[in-house]
């Protein structure tokens, strides 16, 4: 009887100690999108025609998803350096933007991931937000952020946004690109062959 006794006291503390998201299986997709998926085989759904690296981090591809459902607008992050065209994180506006719907949203997520981590609001921003993590902790494994923003602003539109990224996938292809570029010298920019100077850099 006290062995039974000690053993589920132990289940007890390793259930209290996991967290509510330590049991919770991570999403593998989302809108159809699954995370991991070579976008190849997605052209029904993703604008390949005009896909890019992004400009501060060239280690990813944007590729914009074509009119679906639910959904104004979003995009996919992939691979490009370490996997290639692999689906890395996914971001879309849903069709509703009301705080009504994100309330509603938050409540799903919170029954089946367990509590999240709050996000804190830009400043002077009317904005809320969560995070729901999967794995020890955020950059080594998946995780879902919930937002929705009051007002439009130059980074984001009003409305509710869902968005769920591959931490450790995008860190390798980090980790990739440092190592290809390693010991290369610094590029130069081609255009203007003259040195600049403050009236260059100004608007004129």
């Amino acid at each position: 009887m006290h062995c039974l006794v000690v053993l589920a006291s132990a289940v007890l503390c390793l259930a209290l100690s996991a967290g509510p998201l330590g049991a919770a299986e991570a999403p593998s997709q989302l809108a159809g999108i699954a995370m991991g998926a070579n976008a190849e085989d997605m052209r029904d759904r993703l604008d390949l025609a005009r896909v890019a690296p992004l400009w501060d981090k060239p280690w990813l591809v944007r590729a914009n998803l074509k009119p679906t459902k639910g959904f104004i607008a979003g995009y996919v992050l992939l691979g490009g350096c370490a996997t290639q065209n692999r689906v890395e994180r996914i971001r879309l506006q849903y069709k509703d933007g009301s705080k009504a719907l994100f309330d509603k949203l938050t409540r799903t997520l919170t029954d089946r991931y367990g509590v999240p981590l709050p996000l804190p609001a830009p400043k002077a921003a009317k904005y809320k937000g969560f995070r729901w993590v999967f794995g020890a902790n955020k950059s080594k494994g998946m995780d879902i952020l919930l937002e929705h923003f009051e007002e439009t602003s130059d980074e984001n539109p009003s409305g509710n946004v869902i968005r769920m990224t591959d931490n450790r996938a995008m860190a390798q292809e980090r980790t990739c690109y440092d190592a290809m570029i390693k010991g290369a010298p610094e590029p130069q920019p081609a255009f203007p062959l003259f040195e600049v100077d403050d009236k260059w850099l100004l608007p004129q």
